[in-house]
């Protein structure tokens, strides 16, 4: 059974600087491709892409394993239209080589969305990414801030406060001193910080259910709680 070494290029970059029909497979038909898309462009971190693929096949063959290089690119500018250029070029590949895993080599976070489409055709064994040593902390950066805003709970726990803190902060600084300002929005984000740090949130959505399984369970104590609660409000109130 072979292995399918697998180039992956969403953006259409290579298709587009070579005008080579595709999916191209073969270790001499990826060789050539290095070839004329590094002419095309030789900053294009698709050339890299295509050469990591071809490494990754020469050591497969090294340890004596089956295993065939190629390369698809998208054929259209939307998204969707990419991704079903991308899904009929891995169906032709599978028809013409019936491979038992695939090894992805991809060089950008966008070429990675693509492996849902792979996996759902060849059991994946790998994914190997390639970045250009001189960019690395770029790209990794980057990599890791797309990530965070995909994150909906990282979002609403870290972005929300402190858009919220920046929006009270001119009007702080309008009615009171810059000291007091500061102090106030220091103390807004600290608390936003504890609240889901310490889980309040959790204890907060689970307060009513905990409380009707309670007076369900006929717990006394819950009733009493909830007299103390409102004594404690009235003394206070009379207190004050």
């Amino acid at each position: 059974m072979t292995t399918l070494v697998i180039c992956i290029d969403r953006s259409g970059a290579i298709g587009r600087a070579t005008n080579v029909p595709m999916p191209v497979a073969g270790w001499e038909a990826v060789r050539s491709l290095v070839t004329d898309a590094g002419l095309s462009d030789p900053e294009d971190a698709s050339v890299n892409c295509l050469l990591e693929s071809l490494r990754v096949a020469r050591d497969l063959r090294d340890e004596r394993e089956e295993s065939v290089v190629a390369v698809v690119s998208a054929e259209s500018d939307s998204a969707v239209g990419a991704d079903r250029s991308l899904a009929a070029q891995l169906d032709d590949l599978v028809d013409r080589y019936d491979p038992r895993a695939a090894i992805v080599v991809v060089d950008s976070a966008e070429d990675e969305r693509v492996l849902p489409i792979v996996e759902s055709r060849i059991p994946v064994d790998s994914v190997d990414r390639v970045v250009v040593r001189q960019a690395r902390d770029i790209e990794s950066t980057y990599y890791l801030l797309k990530q965070f805003l995909a994150d909906e709970q990282l979002r609403s726990t870290v972005l929300v406060p402190f858009g919220v803190a920046l929006l009270l902060l001119p009007a702080l600084f309008y009615w009171f001193s810059a000291g007091a300002a500061l102090a106030g929005v220091a103390g807004l984000l600290g608390a936003a910080l504890l609240y889901k740090g310490l889980a309040i949130d959790r204890v907060v959505a689970g307060a009513p259910e905990r409380v009707r399984e309670a007076l369900y369970a006929g717990q006394v104590s819950v009733v009493t709680y909830v007299v103390a609660a409102g004594l404690a409000l009235v003394g206070g109130f009379f207190g004050v």
